[in-house]
């Protein structure tokens, strides 16, 4: 016999709503609930127990980007860049060392990681 397990992480309205679905999935699958869910998919669920509010962290995640491009370091801003400003060649490093540095620097995975945070939080 094989056995196979896999996680399901449901969002109801109601008790109700969760009992019926228990119930179903039940019906044709061995299950065991496990209570609240806090972590899904590296990411951290809290839930505000007096307002119901639900938030969504990536430390984890954020943590071992940072590493991962070698930017632990870098310096916060709410907002890095002026909506204004406008980027031209001219605002290339043209110091050799610079150039080089930046060569090497992943932009579109480094970009990619930030936005699939930005997205799934």
């Amino acid at each position: 016999m094989v056995t196979l397990t896999d996680n399901i992480l449901g969002v109801l309205s109601t008790i109700e709503d969760k009992n019926i679905a228990k119930s179903q999935l039940g019906t044709s699958y061995e299950i065991k609930d496990l209570g609240e869910a806090k972590l899904i998919l590296e990411m951290h669920i809290n839930r505000d127990p007096i307002t119901g509010n639900i938030s969504l962290f990536q430390k984890s995640y954020y943590e071992c980007m940072l590493k991962c491009f070698n930017i632990e370091n870098c310096l916060l801003k709410l907002t890095p860049l002026s909506l204004e400003l406008l980027l031209t060649i001219e605002d290339c490093p043209n110091i050799p060392k610079k150039a080089n540095e930046m060569k090497n620097t992943p932009y579109w995975e480094t970009l990619g990681s930030l936005m699939w945070l930005q997205v799934a939080t």
